[in-house]
């Protein structure tokens, strides 16, 4: 029998190339397994869906409540950024100390993160209810999931909005506490009628609708009818 080495030396030699080759060939196909990986997870980032928080009102005048509200939503319930919403006429308020040019430069002033923008969709629009708002908004960006937001002075009224069950059906609501309302908020009759579809607000984002979260926390002691009041 013949052997194609003709010393102990050359075999090593052999061996250790072979090593060499399949340590290579190891190395790039772990690689290619990373880059398949990196892909799917590029993929993945890139049709994962915008989230963001509608707080709509009269922003009559804006104050650090709302802006309490905005930062809670984004770091609890995982925002990418809050859209205040504002409103030219709600139908259940008749007092506007200031006009609409003067609240939308209020709120201007008062913002100062790039995650919380203003939306003048209902002036563009010429929209008049929320829940038509939602519908115009989901239209035009459906690869965005949005939250409705609000604040438990306002949920207790909640169920004599204008198509208040379509809000319910088309967002998750997120209700943030507001001082003395609380109670109230969970009273309203919008809360009872969807009692079994409160979630946690880390939730609120995963599930069908209709679903909505009470966010019970730090508050800030302030109101737009109390800074009226004042001035």
């Amino acid at each position: 029998m013949s052997y194609p080495y003709r010393n102990n030396f050359e075999i090593h030699i052999d061996i250790k190339y072979y090593h060499q080759q399949n340590n290579f060939a190891k190395k790039v196909w772990f690689h290619l397994l990373d880059w398949k990986f990196y892909g799917r997870l590029q993929i993945k980032k890139k049709i994962q869906k915008r989230r963001i928080g509608l707080l709509g009102g009269s922003f009559n005048p804006p104050h650090l409540g709302h802006l309490h509200i905005s930062n809670q939503a984004i770091k609890i319930i995982g925002l990418n950024e809050v859209w205040w919403i504002i409103s030219p006429k709600n139908p259940l308020k008749a007092d506007y100390s200031f006009n609409y040019a003067k609240r939308l430069e209020a709120c201007r002033k008062l913002l100062n993160k790039s995650n919380i923008k203003l939306s003048e969709v209902e002036k563009i629009t010429g929209s008049y209810y929320s829940s038509d708002t939602i519908k115009i908004l989901k239209k035009k960006y459906p690869r965005v999931q949005f939250v409705w937001l609000i604040g438990a002075d306002n949920m207790h009224s909640f169920h004599k909005w204008e198509k208040w069950d379509d809000i319910f059906i088309e967002l998750p609501i997120a209700i943030f506490a507001r001082p003395n309302n609380q109670l109230k908020a969970g009273l309203s009759l919008a809360a009872q009628k969807y009692f079994n579809k409160r979630v946690h607000p880390r939730n609120l984002l995963n599930g069908v609708n209709p679903r909505w979260s009470m966010q019970i926390g730090p508050q800030v002691n302030m109101s737009s009818t109390q800074l009226r009041a004042d001035n």
